[in-house]
């Protein structure tokens, strides 16, 4: 094989690959530039140095492919292929163009913030390659490449190991001294908390422009230091640097890899954090500079989904008081609109202008500069008028209850039906509207106008008596012309109905509408059978008044196809698959939402159909597709601030709060009503701003003071604050308001359980278990009341009964928190343990998951890894209530708990007698 100096001047080809240049040496060969003539792009090839190919070192480059081929992440330099012949050996992979980190740092200035980001994005990568069993053993900022997108990739994994293989001494010292971990210099067993070790020199080095053990270029004093030297306190680079970001370095830095952070998916949701109170902050270091020539250190930014620490309170099962997610995820799944109606297109209107104004050039440039300057006016999107649909009001003295909620169903349909036909009127959902819940008072209207941003409304009165009615439809719209903005009745029509036939009243009214607005509207009521459309109406009021339930989704799918094709009907189905998705974590009812839609639909360009389309893509975790479709919306002259919601919706669910925020700002500049403030504040709350979450619920309750939306997050916040009459007045209100709606219901029986009252919690979470008695959640929240009460036989009877549901694969992934409990208070640690593992790598940047691992730990008698996470629950956000729990008095006895406790202000934690 020839040597190193004819590598580089004679290799022209490996393989397909034209080789272009050399571009680098690393510890095991050169790399260079090639061109795949296959693909046509370019590639970068690590070649196996010459005097390296004896069999031993062979092995070794073929395992660093295998190990390379599993991982696949957009931090870590993807491998392309492995080439092996008598002569050659070669690793071929994505070429990144850019620069190492080391050299980008010292040629640029990079803000502190924007470090932060760095470490994130390789504190990501990072685990992507444990969890695949990978230790990467030379993690430093020469390994680390920065692209031309600014973003972070992990390269360099040439002596990275498996964890199942065992290497020699001399594998060992492969590592980059500065960077070694203790157990690493010293020739020991490694892990994966030996690349933590390194991490926390890279971030050392990168926050505080030094080296964490002091710089020197003796190797062996280096090494001396790390072996058995405290780190150098960062406060004496940066006096001003937060206390999250030392006590993060000195866990990284602990000579004992127990005490290091047990699993890098939590060490990476931490960074996030981290980097996401600094973009928001105008935190910035004197010493923000670039990285000194000794440094090894460094990070970087990327358009990555910031998976924030959920600011949300814990219940004993760890999965939660309802979370606000969930509930807005169904908020935003009766997202109404407006979306089944286009617009004439600007585009559309320009060219017609053209042809109808088209004048002959006399004048040089001003005529066509003038004409241009129209087109362009014309070309602005046209700001839509909003109009809100009250739920109708009906007196009677002799008419069936029954018959009553069908009559004011047929109406409120045809009104919404007409309103969705309107030229340049966009329709406000429903849910919105029942969220204010206002009355039709003169000042309820005003609360439905100020806190919808409705440009009108329409209120309509029906009184019957036996088998007629008269029914008056109001269309208002605000007097501008008085000081005070009020409502005026703009015009109103009455008609005298038969209530024999509902399909013939909504079609009367449909009518009317029209006249109210003087359009022409297309009667949706075509070709219905009477009978089938009462069963629609039926369907409609019972999922209103009882909530989903399979039962109702039998009965839709039985109606005639005709009424399955209008767009009321379609997104009641929706509405009901997708409660009972989120409540029972079962993908079977996305399935027959899909298919249900897939089979109603004559007109596949209808807006309603992508906007089914874009919920089903959110709850499969298809985000890419989802964000296609919101492309096809826009497209389609949806409204800009729907738009924003969607998008806003599609940042929630990846858990990139920071863009989040930024689009329901823009939602809400464009249309500031009580449902986009607590959007935004739920997105703040999310990203762990709760002074911005309560700031924007309290501007959401001046709109709509009995927002239910905005009760029930105040109330959630209340609950992880430990402020729990708050948290009961809340919940109270919007149970008074929905009596059947289990997860705040739960969410009562959580007050009540920190307030020790167990048997009034064990009422309410049964409840909660009768009305949806497929969520794991709510069975075992009730089986700790039962617990907690001392009623022992009892909750290990329900303990084992929860344990018995989750028998699927699917419901065990979707019920990791209330499955690892369960079997903690089982006494099955090895099953919790496990479980709780599988859990910390699903989702470990929750508070709910560290609380369910302090608690698994605790009750496992591991007190180290429990106060560990007791601590870290404290420190993001959780109230010291949540450990006044009798499980956690096992912990008394031990020093650091009571250090805890006394710290956030219980110093009396383990010295008076806990009930239960």
């Amino acid at each position: 094989m020839m040597n190193n100096q004819q590598q580089f001047t004679e290799l022209k080809q490996i393989g397909h690959y034209d080789i272009l240049r050399c571009i680098g040496r690393g510890g095991m060969g050169l790399v260079y530039l090639a061109r795949d003539t296959r693909l046509n792009r370019q590639v970068a090839i690590k070649c196996l140095r010459s005097e390296l190919c004896e069999p031993h070192y062979r092995e070794r480059f073929k395992r660093e492919a295998l190990l390379l081929a599993k991982l696949n992440h957009p931090h870590i330099v993807q491998i392309y292929d492995f080439i092996e012949t008598a002569d050659e050996l070669a690793l071929v992979m994505e070429f990144v163009d850019g620069q190492n980190l080391y050299l980008h740092l010292r040629e640029h200035i990079v803000p502190f913030s924007q470090r932060m980001l760095w470490l994130t994005q390789i504190a990501q990568g990072l685990a992507v390659a444990h969890d695949a069993g990978i230790i990467h053993r030379d993690l430093k900022a020469e390994n680390i490449l920065i692209n031309k997108r600014n973003e972070a990739k992990i390269s360099d994994l040439g002596i990275a190991k498996s964890q199942d293989f065992n290497v020699t001494l001399t594998d060992h010292v492969a590592g980059s001294y500065s960077s070694m971990s203790p157990e690493q210099a010293m020739g020991e067993e490694l892990d994966s908390r030996s690349d933590l070790f390194s991490f926390g020199i890279l971030a050392y080095q990168l926050l505080c422009n030094s080296h964490p053990f002091g710089e020197t270029d003796n190797k062996l004093q280096l090494m001396q230091r790390i072996i058995s030297h405290a780190p150098i306190p960062p406060s004496k680079h940066i006096p001003d640097l937060p206390n999250e970001i030392s006590e993060l370095l000195g866990q990284l830095l602990s000579k004992n890899p127990d005490n290091r952070p047990a699993n890098t998916h939590w060490l990476a949701a931490q960074c996030e954090k981290l980097s996401q109170l600094f973009l928001a902050s105008s935190f910035e270091p004197d010493n923000t500079q670039a990285l000194p020539q000794s440094s090894q250190a460094s990070i970087q930014h990327s358009q990555h989904q910031l998976q924030k620490q959920t600011r949300q309170p814990i219940n004993t099962s760890g999965s939660g008081i309802r979370s606000k997610q969930q509930n807005l995820t169904q908020e935003h799944a009766t997202f109404e609109s407006i979306e089944t109606k286009e617009l004439p297109s600007t585009q559309q209107k320009f060219t017609a202008y053209i042809k109808t104004n088209s004048v002959t050039v006399t004048l040089g440039g001003l005529t066509l500069l003038m004409l241009a300057a129209v087109g362009i006016w014309l070309l602005q999107p046209i700001e839509p008028r909003y109009i809100a649909v009250l739920p109708p009001t009906l007196s009677t003295t002799d008419m069936q209850e029954s018959q009553q909620e069908l009559v004011k169903g047929a109406v409120y349909d045809a009104i919404q039906q007409s309103v969705l036909q309107l030229d340049g009127y966009y329709l406000i959902p429903q849910n919105e509207i029942a969220d204010i819940n206002a009355s039709n008072t003169k000042e309820g209207l005003e609360t439905v106008r100020r806190a919808t941003a409705a440009d009108e409304l329409i209120t309509t009165n029906i009184q019957c008596k036996i088998e007629a009615c008269t029914i008056t439809l109001s269309r208002l719209t605000p007097d501008d012309k008085k000081q005070e903005v009020r409502l005026r009745v703009q015009d109103t029509k009455t008609i005298d109905v038969l209530t024999d036939n509902y399909l013939s009243v909504a079609t009367i009214v449909q009518n009317n509408v029209g006249e109210l607005y003087s359009e022409d509207i297309r009667n949706a009521f075509k070709k219905i059978d009477e009978s089938e459309y009462a069963k629609f109406l039926a369907v409609s009021h019972t999922y209103k008044e009882k909530g989903a339930s399979p039962k109702l989704l039998e009965d839709l799918e039985k109606i005639q196809p005709q009424i399955k094709k209008m767009s009321s009907t379609q997104t009641l189905y929706r509405s009901i698959s997708l409660d009972l998705h989120f409540e029972m974590k079962n993908s079977f009812f996305l399935e027959k939402f899909e298919a249900y839609i897939n089979s109603n639909n004559d007109y596949i360009q209808d807006k309603t159909y992508y906007l089914n389309i874009y919920y089903i893509q959110m709850a499969k975790n298809n985000f890419d597709d989802a964000l296609k479709t919101i492309d096809k919306l826009e497209r389609m002259n949806s409204s800009s601030a729907s738009l924003n919601e969607l998008r806003a919706y599609h940042m929630m669910t990846t858990k990139d709060y920071h863009s989040a925020i930024k689009f329901y700002q823009k939602s809400l500049s464009s249309k500031t009503t009580s449902n986009n403030l607590v959007y935004l504040a739920n997105a703040f709350w999310y990203a762990g701003d709760t002074v911005n979450a309560k700031e924007y619920i309290k501007r959401s309750m001046e709109l709509s003071p009995s927002s239910y939306e905005a009760n029930s997050l105040l109330g959630l916040i209340a609950l992880l604050e430990g402020d729990i009459n708050q948290a009961i007045s809340s919940f109270k209100n919007i149970v008074s308001q929905k009596p059947n709606d289990p997860s705040n219901l739960n969410n009562l029986g959580l007050c009540y359980l920190l307030l020790t009252q167990y048997e009034k919690a064990i009422e309410f979470f049964n409840l909660s278990s009768q009305i949806a008695p497929e969520n794991t959640t709510y069975h075992l929240n009730a089986a700790d009341a039962k617990n907690l009460a001392g009623r022992t036989e009892e909750s290990q009877k329900s303990y084992q009964k929860l344990v018995g549901m989750l028998t699927s694969k699917e419901r065990i992934n979707s019920n990791l928190r209330a499955l690892s409990q369960a079997y903690a208070h089982l006494n099955k640690f090895t099953e919790a343990l496990n479980t709780l593992k599988e859990l910390e790598k699903n989702d470990p940047q929750r508070v709910e998951t560290t609380y369910t691992a302090a608690l698994i730990h605790t009750l496992a008698e591991n007190n180290a890894s429990a106060i560990l996470n007791i601590d870290a629950a404290l420190k993001n956000g959780m109230n010291i209530i949540w450990f006044n729990f009798s499980w956690f008095d096992r912990l008394c006895k031990n020093e650091n708990f009571i250090s805890i406790m006394r710290r956030n202000g219980e110093p009396n934690r383990c010295t008076l007698p806990r009930e239960g």
